[in-house]
């Protein structure tokens, strides 16, 4: 055996040598960072448990007072007299269904009103979202300055809850929707404009490659080579917010921003309990009605072999 062979011999086993070091100085610092992660999620967690209160004792003596306080809540209806309508004099019957929901139209009024609101809001949210996105992803921002600006402006939307805004707005422009419309778009234009970032920063990089091969604008490169990439999960995005502003719409309505929650938290104020009941009944059928319908329209966009 040669002298040269030797020598490429010892430098392929110096070379092994050294990679193995080196693998094993890189489980070594994973594992000590995982069990560092692992000893601050645990303190954390007793943390939280003891801040909380979150015992299993207080669970279990609580978990009973819920369903009591259902008990005080629910209607006073009565078999025999359910379906009865409403006499000559005009006035329903106690213990019937008619007399439980006299106020109905009133009811539905007001759940029309709350959907209009969330899609009116969802709509303007979504279009803030959208023209901040591009500016506000990693890989997509004309410069440093402009993506750091976009995404702190982003966290200011989505940073404060609705209801705040709701309340905020209520002292500016008085109580009504237009309170709780502005409120859930503002809120729905951060939340939605981080979302829509993360997908551009998951596109291929290719077609804006191309393009600005070309000659191509920033906005050409946005339009033409991110746009059609994105659009099926933007699309996706916006209907899971509207159901999310939906049940939004129902909240900040306690803060005088109208819709079903104005009605909800009257009932509440004037200890009408039953009533209570009837128009949360109202507010699950329409949320689930809504997430029925936005599960089809998911998957036209999405297309029904992404799903398998």
């Amino acid at each position: 055996m040669t002298d040269a062979t030797l020598a490429t011999r010892s430098g392929e086993s110096d070379a092994v040598t050294t990679f193995e070091q080196h693998r094993a100085e890189l489980i070594r610092s994973r594992r000590a960072m995982n069990l560092l992660f692992i000893a601050l999620f645990a303190a954390a967690t007793v943390a939280s448990i003891y801040v909380s209160r979150f015992y299993p004792d207080r669970l279990a003596s609580g978990l009973p007072r819920i369903f009591e306080y259902f008990g005080t809540i629910m209607p006073n209806l009565e078999l025999d007299k359910l379906f009865v309508g409403r006499g000559d004099d005009g006035r329903a019957v106690a213990g019937s269904i008619v007399y439980w929901y006299s106020d109905f139209w009133v009811y539905v009024r007001l759940i029309f009103e709350t959907i209009l609101m969330a899609l009116t809001a969802t709509i303007l949210g979504a279009a803030a979202a959208f023209l901040l996105c591009f500016p506000a992803s990693r890989n997509l921002a004309p410069n440093t300055i402009v993506y750091w600006i976009s995404r702190r402006f982003m966290e200011i939307c989505r940073g404060v809850p609705e209801i705040l805004y709701a309340l905020i707005l209520v002292f500016a422009v008085g109580i009504g929707p237009l309170a709780g419309v502005v409120a859930i778009a503002i809120h729905t234009a951060g939340a939605l404009g981080k979302l829509f970032s993360e997908v551009n920063e998951n596109a291929s990089m290719r077609p804006v490659e191309g393009i600005r091969g070309v000659g191509g604008t920033w906005f050409e490169e946005m339009r033409y080579g991110v746009v059609p990439q994105v659009m099926p999960n933007f699309a996706s995005y916006t209907l899971l917010r509207f159901e999310i502003n939906v049940r939004a719409s129902s909240i900040v309505g306690f803060v005088g921003a109208g819709g079903i929650g104005q009605e909800l938290n009257r009932v509440i104020s004037l200890y009408s309990d039953d009533r209570v009941v009837a128009v949360l009944l109202l507010v699950v059928i329409l949320v689930t009605m809504i997430d029925l319908f936005s599960e089809r329209l998911r998957t036209h966009f999405i297309g029904k072999e992404n799903f398998r």
